[in-house]
Parts: C-alpha cells; sequence; structure tokens
C-alpha cells in the first residue's frame, strides 16, 4: 500500500505544468478590431494582427464579412494559417452605422479577452482607421492621452448595455474617432 502512495506521490508532479501552452510562432494576435456594416445588413470585421517568425515581427490587417461579428471574425481567420489569439487586444472600433449590441456580447465571450479593452466608435468606416501607420495601439494611445475623455472599457459598457435597453429615452454612449486627414497624425 504504502508502494502505490509512494508512486503516485512520485509521479503527482508530473501531471501539472501549462496545460493550454500555445507557442508564439503559432499565433496571430490580434491588436485591433474594427466592425462595420456591409451591404445586405451583413457585418465587415477588419483585425490588425501581429505575428512573429524567426525573430521578425509581421502585421497584418485581414477583412471578412459575414452575418454577424463572429462569422465575419471566422471568415477573417481563413485568410491566416495562425490561430487566433484576442488576449492583446487594445481596442474594437465600430462604424457609425453598425449595431453594437450582439457584437460586444459576443466578444464578452471571447476566451482570453481583457476587460480593458477599449470600445469606440468612428464618425466613418472604422476598417479605415487601421489603415494608416497609426495602428490600434496608437489609437488606444491618443485615447489614454487625452485629459477630457474617458474611454469606454468592454466589460463596463458591455454589463450596463442591457440596462439601457429597459430604460426609455436613455442611449449608452461610445467615445467618438475622427480621422483628420492632411494634419500627418
Amino acid at each position: 500500500m504504502t508502494r502505490k502512495v509512494f508512486a503516485v506521490l512520485l509521479l503527482l508532479p508530473l501531471l501539472g505544468g501549462c496545460w493550454d501552452y500555445k507557442d508564439l510562432d503559432r499565433l496571430s494576435i490580434v491588436t485591433g478590431m474594427a466592425v462595420d456594416s456591409a451591404p445586405g445588413g451583413r457585418v465587415l470585421v477588419t483585425l490588425e494582427t501581429v505575428s512573429s517568425s524567426e525573430g521578425t515581427v509581421k502585421a497584418r490587417l485581414v477583412r471578412g464579412e459575414g452575418r454577424t461579428a463572429e462569422a465575419a471574425v471566422r471568415e477573417a481567420k481563413k485568410q491566416l494559417e495562425r490561430e487566433l489569439y484576442f488576449g492583446n487586444m487594445s481596442i474594437v472600433v465600430f462604424g457609425e452605422s453598425v449595431g453594437i449590441h450582439a457584437p460586444v456580447e459576443w466578444l464578452k465571450s471571447v476566451r482570453g479577452i481583457r476587460e480593458t479593452v477599449y470600445i469606440a466608435a468612428a464618425s466613418a468606416c472604422a476598417g479605415e482607421l487601421f489603415d494608416t501607420e497609426e495602428g490600434a495601439f496608437q489609437l488606444r494611445d491618443m485615447l489614454d492621452a487625452s485629459e477630457t475623455v474617458k474611454p469606454a472599457e468592454l466589460y463596463r459598457f458591455g454589463n450596463t448595455l442591457p440596462l439601457f435597453a429597459l430604460t426609455e429615452g436613455k442611449h449608452p454612449a461610445l467615445t467618438g474617432i475622427v480621422p483628420v486627414s492632411g494634419t500627418g497624425s
């Protein structure tokens, strides 16, 4: 009996470890996401991704279209060879004519996403914000640098969103991003 207990105790440390470990060389890290409306009531998603290979880091924009934001992300993922990782996403920007309730609820359920992801609204096409040299982290840094604007965070905004449906005459507000051309920023 003591031999069996000793054997189990001896093997116990081998059972631990990183059971869900993901190698960086097998991930496309999502740094930002834009959600826009597409023709026919569909959703267009733009993902800013970063991946590393043999010591080099490569940024890439991928777009997907679908009936929902989740379906559009699945379509965008087909353009990548690697698994999407949302744990380092810094911002989600919604275009002016897209519904936000369903995408926010889906984002709250995405595995690994941080509670502190900023969400904002663009005055036009949100995906165009990622077409510039300023990417998701720069957009987040601009919002952080503002002394007058407190950006909305995904979970705080997402958890209060259903309350607005119950209150007549009240609507949620998001930080707005207006692209300015010709200023170099």
